[in-house]
């Protein structure tokens, strides 16, 4: 990776260099390095395996341009450098500024406040720095704890497969801008770790994640996941195929996970309400969950997986509180997207009567992501969450949620979670793919074979009026997603399911 002192000291002289051309009214200097290592989880009991697999890596290096030419502040043009940076691609990618030039009514200038705002970047403890082969041994701790547990277990079935990665991403931006008096410098970094233990000739799954910000987390977290999954896939042998139908339903941590990334988190930015396309069109204001629901994005939570001081508009990074005693109340958005908002001639319409006349939504969400969730240089500013939280008032234990419900089904794992009907219909279908069981008089009874249910449901089914929710949050780890979660199990009364293949 590129040192964070050199993109600064680029992006300040890049910034003397753009200050002096004449034609400029306005530009904003962005470069980046971003790393992705992934070591792959591969073990099968009845072929050869490698147990790992080699890692593999992601780079991305360079910086993004954007000017505003003197005349009409209407106009913005963007060039783009890829692996070098240095003032000779500097003013190759000024000349491609000037050549895209274009006039959007919309744009209103680039990030102007504040002028100064000192920030110093806090690095993740150890992770910037973790070499290939700590990952290593940290991959195989994971294989040996799965192994370890069928070496202790009597008659293992025939036919176990573990898989899953552990993952670091690591990223560093510096932005210079002609409305800043100084260089906005940013760093973070995150691990994530996915196991899944099948078991074919039982027709069980079992899985374990985690996550966090350190390496010090990783090394207490990583090798108690192989052993989770075999346990769990063990525990989960011989499952029952229910019937379709409606069922009481207590969603644990994962599935709500889930269903908030895909439903309910891509609706709560300016964005979304501008197009008219959040599912809670015209409610901003309203109860749009039970009055028991808090739901927040804080970047600079102390728990939270993803440590972030500056956005990638130069601009605080903060909590955002997006749901407070069931209301909607805050939007995540980017300066660009604030505007609109701010502008549209149809936002009573797209907010609701019960929105305020003027509504603030400062930027505070603005981060350029690519692939892998890193911050990356040749991406557009989106609001994109970070450390998601739900936390619920008067919460109860799991084992009281169980009980609530009665009889009904334990969801612990969901994928393949999509909107259908549009996003702003509200409603999603997912599979129930592993981690299940039936709850018979308040208590888990046998488990659910995996895949063999689908959900098909609308967010107003769970979290309008739940029967019961859980008091304490967990991470919860949604694969291919950026952002980190931290939510409690939400137990609900009535949830359509059918059988998978009919």
């Amino acid at each position: 990776m590129i040192k964070a002192s050199d993109l600064r000291r680029f992006a300040r002289e890049g910034a003397r260099v753009l200050a002096a051309e004449s034609d400029l009214a306005e530009f904003e200097l962005y470069c980046s390095s971003a790393e992705q290592f992934v070591m792959r989880i591969n073990y099968t009991s009845e072929i050869p395996c490698n147990g790992v697999e080699e890692g593999k890596s992601l780079a991305a290096d360079g910086f993004a341009l954007r000017i505003v030419p003197r005349g009409n502040p209407h106009e913005i043009g963007i060039g783009i450098s890829a692996g070098e940076i240095g003032l000779e691609p500097l003013r190759a990618a000024l000349a491609q500024a000037r050549q895209t030039i274009v006039a959007d009514p919309d744009f209103a200038g680039l990030p102007a406040r504040p002028r100064t705002y000192a920030a110093p970047p806090r690095a993740a403890a150890g992770l910037m720095n973790i070499e290939g082969s700590d990952l290593v041994s940290a991959a195989w701790r994971i294989v040996d704890g799965a192994v370890g547990v069928l070496d202790n277990s009597a008659g293992v079935p025939p036919g176990v497969v573990i898989g899953g990665d552990l993952t670091v991403t690591r990223d560093r931006m510096a932005l210079a801008s002609s409305h800043f008096d100084d260089v906005r410098v940013d760093e973070s970094a995150t691990f994530s770790s996915s196991v899944t233990a099948l078991i074919e000739t039982l027709d069980a799954k079992g899985t374990a994640s985690a996550l966090g910000q350190s390496i010090a987390q990783m090394r207490a977290s990583v090798p108690m996941l192989g052993r989770r999954a075999v346990e769990g896939a063990l525990g989960l042998g011989g499952g029952e195929r229910p019937p379709a139908g409606n069922y009481r339903i207590v969603f644990g941590p994962q599935p709500v996970a889930e269903i908030l990334c895909y439903m309910v988190v891509p609706s709560l930015t300016t964005g979304a309400f501008h197009a008219a396309s959040s599912a809670y069109h015209g409610r901003f204001g309203d109860a749009v969950m039970d009055r028991r629901l808090t739901l927040i994005d804080d970047p600079q939570w102390k728990f939270g997986a993803i440590n972030r001081r500056i956005t990638c508009e130069g601009l605080p990074a903060r909590r955002s509180e997006l749901i407070r005693g069931g209301h909607l109340v805050g939007l995540m958005s980017t300066v660009y997207d604030s505007h609109r908002m701010a502008t549209d001639e149809h936002r009573g319409e797209k907010l609701g009567a019960r929105a305020p006349a003027n509504p603030r939504f400062p930027a505070h969400s603005g981060y350029r992501l690519g692939e892998g969730g890193s911050r990356r240089y040749d991406s557009t500013p989106g609001a994109a969450p970070t450390n998601v939280i739900m936390r619920a008032s008067g919460g109860v234990s799991e084992k009281k949620l169980i009980e609530a419900v009665g009889d009904g089904i334990y969801v612990g794992r969901v994928w393949y979670t999509y909107p259908i009907n549009g996003q702003r219909a509200g409603d999603f279908t997912c599979t129930i793919s592993g981690d299940s069981y039936l709850i018979r008089d308040g208590r888990l009874a046998g488990a659910i074979a995996p895949n063999c249910l689908r959900i098909n449901a609308n967010l107003k089914n769970v979290f309008d009026a739940p029967i019961a929710c859980g008091r304490s949050i967990s991470p919860a780890l949604v694969w291919g997603s950026p952002e980190a979660f931290y939510v409690p199990p939400i137990a609900v009364a009535s949830i359509s399911l059918s059988r998978v293949g009919e």
